[in-house]
């Protein structure tokens, strides 16, 4: 009977254990909290819980640690936290011994191959902080933005893109060929902006990794057809074409991309809709006639019916200036300058 009962105890251990390691896949247990929203719209961690590791709040580094979070990234509200990046004892296998983002790799290389771009802790103990910088200054004047520190200062290209559109800085942001580096965090409160400004509801995924740099997620956001309907008549307000008014413009171009008439738009439909137009501009040409595709790329990118390469806010003056007069309403726009409030590329 002894035996019997100390094998209900190791089953009832076993799986109590099995649920603490899924929660620790979030990175949220019961002694983190959420960020709340502040006066400006802003999601922050309160000042009870100021340090921000995981997806979630802490008291500090070492809450964080004890509750299973293991993002040596956290921040403070402008400290680093505590991430010692030159910390050998980073509890992964021989076998994967990179640290970063909350896993364990074989190296740096793996990790931002697999979508990784936090310093990680280094397998030897030397302090490089993981991607071949070793704390050289390149990072100087940096802040931290989720799994990335933004520097507008680190131009330098280390990746090239494809397109040649730009290329990839040390930090794994992406940077124009203008010289300007995006800024994901930035992006985020762009998409947010849409959202709250006009009361509308873009995809909660999509919001998530709206600043993404070089790999683009692999994701199919939908939005509703009546709420994208508002996203766009307010971008075309004040055009009339022929007799032809932007909001008669706004309604036809998101009848054309809700192909099955479902009500729903998702990327992939309207990737599809677009595509059936050889120049992938739909009903749209009269008013986007110089950029034509790339411009229908830049509407629907800001609420995830399309995601382009390299970062999301590397779309650079495609819209007519209307257009852009009339997003800058409602939204920051998706082209940064030097600071999250510049509205232009080339803003000084």
């Amino acid at each position: 009977m002894k035996r019997v009962f100390k094998l209900f105890l190791f089953s009832v251990m076993l799986v109590g254990l099995t649920i603490s390691c899924e929660n620790e896949e979030f990175g949220v247990t019961a002694s983190s909290v959420p960020k709340i929203i502040d006066e400006n719209g802003k999601a922050a961690c309160p000042s009870s819980h100021p340090y921000e590791a995981c997806g979630a709040c802490w008291v500090d580094a070492n809450q964080a640690q004890s509750g299973g979070c293991t993002d040596t990234n956290g921040n403070d509200g402008g400290n680093n936290g505590g991430g010692n990046n030159g910390d050998s004892q980073n509890n992964c296998p021989s076998s994967h011994p990179y640290s970063a983002c909350g896993q364990c790799w074989t190296d740096a290389n793996q990790a931002q191959s697999g979508g990784c771009n936090d310093g990680g802790n280094g397998d030897n103990g030397d302090g490089n902080d993981g991607d071949g910088n070793n704390g050289d200054g390149n990072n100087d004047g940096g802040t931290p933005c989720g799994n990335f520190i933004y520097n507008p200062n680190n131009t330098a290209c280390v990746t090239s893109v494809a397109n040649g559109s730009g290329c990839m800085n040390s930090d794994g942001l992406f940077v124009s060929s203008r010289g300007v580096v995006s800024n994901p965090c930035n992006t985020v409160e762009a998409v947010l902006d849409i959202e709250r400004n006009l009361g509308i509801n873009i995809d909660d995924q999509f919001i998530a990794q709206s600043g993404y740099q070089g790999s683009v997620p692999s994701i199919n956001p939908t939005m509703t057809k009546s709420d994208f309907l508002i996203y766009m008549k307010e971008l075309l307000k004040g055009i009339n074409i022929d007799g032809k008014s932007g909001d008669e413009f706004a309604t036809e171009f998101t009848n054309l991309l809700d192909t099955n008439n479902d009500g729903i738009l998702t990327r992939n439909e309207a990737s599809q809709a677009k595509g059936s137009d050889p120049r992938q501009v739909l009903n749209l040409e009269p008013i986007f006639t110089i950029n034509g595709g790339l411009a229908t790329d830049d509407v629907l990118a800001y609420v995830g019916l399309y995601l382009g390469d390299g970062a999301l806010d590397k779309y650079a003056g495609d819209l007519p200036q209307i257009v852009q007069d009339n997003m800058a309403k409602f939204t920051r726009t998706w082209q940064p300058g030097v600071n999250a409030s510049s509205r232009r590329y080339d803003s000084k």
